[in-house]
């Protein structure tokens, strides 16, 4: 234990004077952005999507911090493990405010470690050239076009430059803004910044509003940002160019930071960013961050009515010991905060679990609580974690209650137990994704994994639970599961608890402590809380006795 406890320390004063030593670049800056969606749901099961800032060899967004999830709500899990989004389900009509908070660590002169870009599948590659609503490849204006850019022989750059060329420079900005545009696009008024293209053609006041469709912005050759971005889109893909939308963030001070999109055209297998309206090509600034993917507003809803989207940035000074100057080192293995933002999350919750085992350690030795397994608890603990608790408890007691039912009948068949296990299995299989389809229905859950209970955990304790009232009776079979719900239930508040979870995955050292406890809790040898009152009748007897 010792040894533990001065290992623990060492290594935790080793940490936080690597990490308070570490500096930032002259040019580097940090970042705070700040999300604030309030909508109103029309009924219950609304949903309320919102996508969260990308990394760039520019920028890396090191830390997410969400507000409680609104009253009413439940937060949804994203559909795909890489999906950069935040959202909520509302249980019932009425108003909802979904606030997070972002921290972005920007580099000019870029270096930071880019995600690396999944190849491009055939699947892929087919949707990036398939026209679609607001794109039409087809059109006779986008072959038309195309085929003047061909032809031209004064121009001797690639064909994706002079496509990007003429959408700069023939295709003026002007006009009102399309409904299209105000969810998805800067307005054309706001300042531009610089990049490595032509100076865009000056913006021309008007009262119409602008065409915001690909054809439309090729035939009139004027359109809004929005119309000049699809029409390159259009361009590129009629071209058998893989191309996609791109709606991102200038992050720069503001109170009322408004969406911005580009383009992004596959080259040499690689996304290469254009934007005709901010003049950038091949190469994104250093303050342009990405939010969503072809052409997604920021902020996706079903059900939902009253959407208002605010997006504010300021400067803040940098955290202590976030950031180095010098490149990747072997020791960088140990700094579990440099992994993507994505990871953070899960691998909170899993540090937290040594804590659910040590309460679970306190409870069974010291106290005395009995229950079904030694890590039962955590492992159920751990499946309402991410899910609708609710919903979980009812699966989980409907999962309890049919199979019993089921164990009595198959005890008449004398089965061993190996081929006796699988069919519960099964069984708890089915009555699990039935229930779920049952609570989808009502409304009651959050997505489609929103019961995600371990099955294998679910079926030792309907057998533990079915012998132990075989053989020790009823009553004590409730008081094992009370016991397990309750240190599950213990365990749940535990692998929720987010500042602990963040403490740890910057400093896991301090499991040596953690083991350090455990050990203790191993020598134990004396009496259990709840043998004292147990055997209560016999200290009584003895005190009369002398």
């Amino acid at each position: 234990m010792l040894l533990l406890l001065a290992l623990g320390t060492v290594c935790l004063a080793l940490r936080v004077n690597f990490r308070q030593g570490i500096p930032l670049l002259p040019e580097d800056s940090i970042w705070r952005l700040t999300y604030r969606v309030n909508g109103r749901a029309k009924l219950a099961g609304a949903k309320l999507h919102a996508a969260y800032p990308s990394d760039t060899r520019y920028c890396r967004v090191f830390h997410k911090s969400l507000d409680p999830t609104p009253q009413g709500t439940e937060p949804i899990r994203p559909a795909k493990s890489d999906a950069r989004e935040i959202g909520v389900l509302a249980r019932r009509p009425g108003s909802i405010t979904l606030s997070a908070q972002f921290d972005l660590h920007l580099r000019p002169r870029g270096g930071l470690r880019l995600p690396v870009e999944p190849t491009l599948s055939a699947e892929n590659r087919a949707e990036y050239l398939r026209s679609r609503k607001g794109i039409e490849v087809e059109d006779p204006v986008v072959a038309e076009t195309l085929g003047r850019l061909r032809a031209d022989p004064a121009v001797k750059s690639e064909l994706v430059d002079r496509v990007f060329d003429f959408c700069q420079t023939d295709i003026r900005s002007g006009g009102k803004e399309s409904p299209a545009d105000r969810s998805t696009v800067q307005p054309a008024a706001a300042a531009k910044p610089g990049g490595a293209g032509k100076a865009t053609a000056t913006d021309k006041p008007g009262t119409k509003e602008a065409p915001s469709t690909a054809a439309a912005a090729l035939k009139q050759r004027w359109a809004s940002p929005l119309g000049r971005a699809r029409a390159m889109v259009a361009l590129c893909r009629a071209a058998k160019i893989p191309a996609r939308l791109v709606t991102g963030l200038e992050i720069r001070p503001s109170d009322d930071l408004r969406p911005h999109v580009w383009v992004e055209a596959m080259s040499d297998g690689r996304w290469e960013p254009y934007d005709p309206l901010a003049g950038f090509a091949h190469d994104l600034p250093h303050n342009f961050v990405p939010l969503r993917r072809d052409g997604g507003a920021v902020v996706r809803e079903s059900e939902m009515a009253d959407l208002r989207l605010t997006l504010t940035a300021r400067r803040i000074p940098p955290p202590p010991g976030q950031f180095r100057e010098e490149g990747p080192r072997p020791a960088d293995v140990l700094d579990l905060t440099r992994l993507p933002l994505e990871l953070h999350a899960p691998l909170s919750v899993i540090l937290l679990m040594p804590l659910g085992a040590l309460l679970t350690s306190i409870f069974r030795t010291v106290i005395g609580v009995r229950t079904f397994g030694t890590f039962t608890p955590t492992l159920l603990a751990l499946a309402f974690v991410y899910n609708d608790w609710r919903a979980g408890l009812v699966v989980f007691f409907a999962v309890l209650v049919l199979g019993l039912t089921s164990r009595a009948a198959l005890d008449r068949l004398k089965l061993l137990l190996v081929p006796r296990l699988s069919v519960m299995l099964t069984l708890v299989v089915l009555t699990m994704v039935f229930g779920i389809s049952l609570l989808d229905y009502l409304h009651w859950t959050t997505s489609t994994e929103a019961v995600l209970l371990p099955m294998v955990i679910l079926t030792m304790t309907v057998e533990r639970y079915y012998l132990t009232t075989e053989e020790d009776g009823p009553k004590f079979a409730v008081q094992l599961l009370a016991g397990t719900l309750l240190l599950a239930f213990l365990c749940y508040l535990v692998l929720r608890w987010d500042a602990v979870g963040r403490w740890l995955l910057e400093y896991p050292e301090l499991h040596f402590f953690t083991i350090a406890l455990l050990i203790l809790l191993g020598r134990y040898t004396g009496y259990r809380l709840t043998e004292l009152w147990r055997f209560r009748e016999f200290g009584a007897a003895g005190g009369e006795g002398r």
